[in-house]
């Protein structure tokens, strides 16, 4: 009965939450190199929407209108995705961070090509690949970052980490054969809940900052609750990731005016 209550409870809540599209916000004339790494951090994050949306176009969700989202979404994501390597190149001298700009640009290429196309299982995990060491790639450029810079830096893996988790959620669902699937659920798992308390520690943060803190540390143990117990239906865990995502970004935003 108590399990069921919680079902029950899990599934209200999930369906009481906001709804807003994948928006890709575009690269602002005269921006900062502080400004440049804030949307870069968001850029990091928006593979794992785009990797969502397309994933949900594979389940035949009509969760957010999936296939006109994801038309709209890869043209912007992409000018903006030139307008900040631009930007880098410009200011990036060493030849280390320089190839992993060029390394991340053919890597783009390649999953813009396959977000183009119809979804399948074999795309969606090269994709799953692809995202998370374009990632990576992306996040050298806070090569060019100051001290300041670290929160917001940090709130960033905290976007992701639910997104991973909804991606490997929604991959194990269209039947994607993922042999390492619950090592990596239990890594994103980990990674958040260890961010999440640094943020908690971080002495920069407002009484306004912490409270979105506690609504997304509390909203997170949807997954873990929904992983221990098996539990899978897309357009909820798909509803839920949004949700934290709402709050990280709060949270980010927040960090990001403090930035001089």
């Amino acid at each position: 009965m108590q399990f069921a209550t919680k079902i029950v409870w899990i599934l209200l809540l999930g369906l009481a939450l906001p709804v807003f599209g994948l928006e890709i916000v575009s690269l602002p004339k005269n921006v900062t190199v502080s400004q440049a790494l804030y949307i870069n951090c968001l850029q990091r994050t928006q593979t794992q929407q785009l990797l969502k949306t397309y994933l949900m176009i594979g389940l035949h969700s009509s969760y957010q209108h999936p296939k006109q989202t994801l038309k709209v979404a890869i043209p912007e994501y992409d000018a903006r995705f030139k307008a900040l390597d631009s930007f880098f190149r410009a200011r990036i001298k060493d030849t280390e961070h320089i190839a992993y700009l060029d390394e991340s640009v053919a890597l783009w290429k390649k999953s813009k090509a396959l977000l183009e196309a119809p979804p399948s299982k074999e795309s969606g995990q090269k994709l799953y690949r692809n995202f998370k060491k374009l990632v990576k790639l992306l996040g050298k450029s806070k090569v060019l970052a100051k001290k300041s810079f670290k929160a917001v830096g940090m709130t960033g893996g905290l976007c992701r980490d639910p997104l991973y988790i909804t991606n490997l959620y929604l991959l194990k669902l269209l039947k994607t054969d993922m042999p390492e699937y619950d090592l990596h659920m239990k890594e994103a798992i980990a990674h958040f809940s260890k961010n999440i308390k640094k943020l908690k520690a971080y002495e920069g943060s407002t009484d306004e900052i912490n409270m979105h803190i506690a609504n997304a540390e509390d909203a997170f143990q949807f997954f873990t609750f929904m992983y221990e117990h098996k539990v899978t239906i897309p357009t909820l865990i798909s509803k839920k990731a949004d949700n934290i995502f709402l709050e990280i970004r709060t949270i980010k935003s927040l960090y990001g005016k403090m930035l001089k």
